[in-house]
């Protein structure tokens, strides 16, 4: 091998996955940009500059499906964050099943979102659900609902489904994280007679930090782009109850609208950026260095 070869083999091995992702993610997102400023068909476009934009932002239902998407994203963080953290702390003890309970926990995390989205359809059917049946069976009629079709809980159903989709992977990147913390800190805190609240307050959530910054990153962005989940379970509805940007964009594409989706592309694209950006600077700033 040459010895110029050998100096650059680094980059020579870099080659095929910048290429990847130059083709496959680089171009098309130009593309994308470039479409969102022009009325195109699928094979010619007119140059409109930003009336696809303006149509964006003057659909009458925007502030509906902006708030949809927020209030999913919000609810879905922070409960599959939470979870997480409940989950990890309690499986990062020494006990005889734990191995047996993160694959359980964890497995949902390795299921189609499709797959998992007609099973919860099935489950939370109004009529024909597990769910119902069971609240019915145990005498609680009361509690028995219409989880995905009533207007005030469909948005709080889907969320319920991607909550227990997501949960297991988010405790395994907490274990991850809690397992670099070193004991002697613990058994300091037991020496001080600090209780187990004390304990977690005070070393494990600073330590824990920087998992925690990237679980709660990478949901904010799973959650602001939601699609699928949405899709299979309630399709935006009833009416634009569920509706979402990602939705919304779909529909517009659908309807042949491929400029206006465009344009809602790099608006989600835009949201995304600034939301997780903000978030991760600002926790930064928490971590705690060992």
């Amino acid at each position: 091998m040459s010895k110029a070869l050998l100096r650059n083999y680094p980059y020579v091995m870099l080659l095929p996955g910048c290429l990847v992702f130059l083709v496959f993610f680089i171009v098309p997102t130009l593309q994308g940009v470039y479409y969102s400023f022009t009325n195109w068909n699928g094979f010619e476009a007119s140059w409109v500059g930003f009336d696809n934009f303006i149509s964006f932002f003057q659909d009458r239902d925007l502030s509906k499906i902006v708030k949809n998407t927020l209030v999913f994203t919000a609810v879905t963080t922070f409960f599959k964050v939470g979870l997480g953290i409940a989950a990890a702390v309690f499986l990062n003890r020494k006990l005889k099943t734990k191995y047996f309970l993160q694959t359980v926990i964890f497995s949902p995390a390795i299921l189609s979102n499709v797959a998992v989205g007609l099973m919860f359809v099935a489950i939370l059917h109004p009529e024909a659900g597990l769910v119902n049946k069971l609240l019915n069976g145990l005498g609680l009629d009361f509690l028995a609902m219409d989880w995905l079709h009533d207007r005030r809980l469909a948005l709080y159903g889907a969320s319920s489904v991607e909550i227990w989709k997501w949960t297991g992977f988010n405790m395994v990147i907490l274990l991850a994280g809690l397992q670099t913390i070193p004991r002697d800190f613990y058994e300091a805190a037991d020496t001080a007679g600090a209780s187990a609240w004390q304990k977690f307050r005070h070393i494990t959530l600073p330590l824990l930090m920087p998992a925690i910054n990237n679980v709660l990153v990478l949901n904010l962005i799973g959650g602001l782009k939601v699609f699928d989940m949405i899709a299979v379970t309630t399709n935006g509805g009833p009416g634009t109850a569920t509706e979402v940007i990602n939705t919304w964009i779909y529909k517009a594409y659908g309807s042949g609208l491929l400029g206006q989706s465009s344009a809602g592309s790099v608006v989600l694209a835009v949201l995304v950026t600034l939301v997780s950006l903000s978030t991760y600077y600002v926790l930064r700033k928490r971590e705690v260095e060992l």
